[in-house]
């Protein structure tokens, strides 16, 4: 899980309790609904048939929470690293610059509002002297239930250097909001960064969707959501669905997840299951199919034998394609009648992640490549799951990035 702000850290609590039967957990969090349970029983020890397997589950549960303990304090020097960089980079003026105005480094515009909702806002960060530039919107993760736009300001920073007009939006969270809502307030942020981000320099036609993890599920169901795939009501939002057929360049999955429930019994198998808030936020088991972009995908076929998209030679390419990762779309994939568009593609996954395998997104390329959509899976060797988005330094020469960075800045370029 990504590194928590303080102030969500001092506003959302979870406490455990232990009885002979069952093991619980509740949080305290502002803005929590009236509808949402208080008590959420998370796991019934009733049916361990033993002392030795309660013994074993509630074991696991505290292994679960040393553990996330330990991951945030091990994020503390990034942290403070990324609020220092947040803070130090200068304002951006609000009217544009002149055509004969210097600037000399990044910029940034703070709290841009794209929707109406009290965390739909974004910030901007600007290159020097942007004309026409690549575009990236960046969709965080956190389980549904966490993240803030300074933790990934190295990242930002770093692409905007390299002359990237990059957007780090933020979006409601659970409980205040259901993945439905979530994914429909991203839909219009895409809207809103087509329509506005010319006036920071950046090229509309030139805009990539780039989403982490939980992130990633968002962008792609938003997406789905603009080209006319079946939705299901939303329970914390009343709202008539935002209706935008436009779509970005092209869709930049890291480390998603795209088959919620796969990844819930991926998440069971673990013993994280029992903490996670992702099928809450899903409302349900019973929404998980029309929540997965992966189950949402049609059958295709195509007489049009498309390039698999961004630049050739990538890093990424030599692993995905020993482990026979460059198949085109299935020849026996039923024609679909349906019109559905949906932007090339390029997924990007660590073979050491154990919070979001990398065969997920290997699943999710091939349902692309059954759907006739351009399609690209990119595997590294040593990377887990967090480092697509946190191992971000500016003082790090091009070359000595690590593979997936250097692909990620080809890409967003391309």
């Amino acid at each position: 899980m990504l590194c928590r702000s303080p102030k969500r850290l001092k506003l959302y609590h979870t406490y455990v309790l232990r009885s002979p039967d069952r093991c619980l957990v509740f949080g305290r969090a502002r803005n929590r609904r009236a509808d949402a349970p208080r008590f959420i029983h998370l796991q019934d020890l009733s049916l361990c048939r033993t002392p030795t397997e309660k013994v074993k589950k509630c074991t696991q549960l505290v292994k679960l929470i040393v553990d996330e303990v330990t991951g945030l304090i091990t994020k503390i020097p990034y942290g403070a690293r990324a609020l220092k960089t947040h803070k130090k980079l200068p304002r951006r003026p609000v009217a544009p610059a002149r055509d004969d105005e210097v600037h000399k480094s990044v910029s940034m515009s703070r709290d841009v509002r794209y929707d109406v909702g009290e965390r739909c806002v974004m910030d901007i960060y600007v290159p020097a002297n942007a004309r026409n530039a690549p575009v990236a919107l960046f969709i965080h993760g956190g389980v549904w239930a966490a993240g803030e736009k300074w933790q990934f300001s190295p990242l930002a920073e770093h692409l905007a250097h390299e002359g990237i007009v990059t957007c780090v939006a933020t979006y409601s969270l659970y409980p205040t909001a259901d993945a439905v809502q979530m994914w429909d307030e991203i839909s219009r942020c895409i809207s809103f960064t087509m329509d506005n981000i010319g006036d920071y320099g950046g090229d509309a036609q030139r805009m990539s969707l780039v989403g982490h993890s939980a992130g990633a599920q968002l962008c792609a169901r938003a997406l789905l959501q603009r080209s006319g795939v079946k939705n299901v009501q939303s329970r914390t939002n009343t709202r008539k669905w935002h209706d935008d057929v436009r779509m970005p360049s092209k869709f930049v999955g890291l480390a998603g997840v795209y088959d919620v429930g796969y990844h819930y019994s991926y998440e069971d198998s673990r013993g994280v299951a029992i903490v996670s808030t992702m099928g809450r936020a899903m409302n349900g088991p019973e929404n998980f199919d029309v929540c997965s972009p992966a189950r949402l995908m049609p059958k295709r076929t195509s007489t049009i034998v498309s390039s698999p998209p961004g630049p050739i030679d990538l890093e990424g390419d030599k692993i995905a394609q020993m482990a026979g990762f460059s198949r085109r779309a299935n020849g026996d994939a039923a024609t679909s009648t349906e019109t559905f568009h949906f932007p090339p593609t390029i997924l990007m996954a660590g073979c050491a992640d154990v919070t979001v395998p990398w065969y997920e997104s290997a699943d999710f390329h091939w349902k692309l490549q059954d759907a006739a959509v351009p399609s690209r899976l990119l595997l590294y060797l040593k990377e887990g799951h967090t480092e697509f988005v946190l191992d971000w330094d500016k003082k790090r020469s091009r070359d000595s990035l690590p593979p997936y960075s250097r692909d990620f800045l080809r890409i967003l370029k391309h």
